[in-house]
């Protein structure tokens, strides 16, 4: 407690991440295979809030994680642009996603994979469908801004438990608080 009787955590702050002591300055992905590296710093924790700086640089990725209270996530796509992202509790982010099959469109072609024309028609269409999103994926990165390192920041609340579940990275792990690697 100081003189006026507030607690550290009742107080307002104004931080810079990048000049937090060196025991709140760390890395995410180091011991990864691919590109998956960031710099990340503790600018605020309690036990209210956990907020975490993420430096990113062009090319790397996160590895799937999901937490358990949830994500505020905020970043600039440019300068004046912010782009704030809300992951509810358990929902997965980062990283590889899945690509998820509708089971009505298996049953669909198991069913008419004696008819040969109509398998014929199937097989066009998949193939629309797999064009589209690849066209869907080019317009995203075109109207993306020029890659470039941004800051991101992640805020976190109670219990601060991060899920890491990729298929890339086994195994499923949880970790409890400031996610260092």
């Amino acid at each position: 407690m100081s003189k006026d009787g507030k607690s550290a955590s009742d107080k307002a702050m104004r931080v810079n991440p990048y000049t937090v002591p060196k025991e709140q300055q760390g890395w995410r992905g180091l011991s990864l295979d691919g590109h998956h590296k960031r710099k990340c710093y503790t600018v605020l924790q309690n036990e209210h809030v956990l907020v975490t700086a993420l430096v990113t640089l062009p090319g790397e990725t996160s590895v799937r994680h999901s937490h358990e209270s949830g994500e505020l996530s905020i970043h600039y796509v440019d300068k004046y642009q912010p782009f704030v992202t809300w992951h509810p509790g358990g929902e997965l982010h980062g990283g590889t996603q899945e690509e998820k099959s509708s089971p009505a469109s298996d049953m669909v072609s198991e069913w008419v994979s004696d008819h040969p024309e109509v398998k014929k028609v199937l097989q066009h269409v998949s193939h629309l469908e797999r064009e589209i999103k690849r066209l869907e994926k080019t317009l995203q990165q075109l109207s993306k801004p020029a890659a470039a390192p941004r800051l991101l920041i992640d805020i976190l609340f109670p219990p601060f438990k991060t899920i890491i579940d990729d298929p890339e990275f086994p195994p499923k792990r949880t970790v409890v608080g400031q996610w260092w690697d």
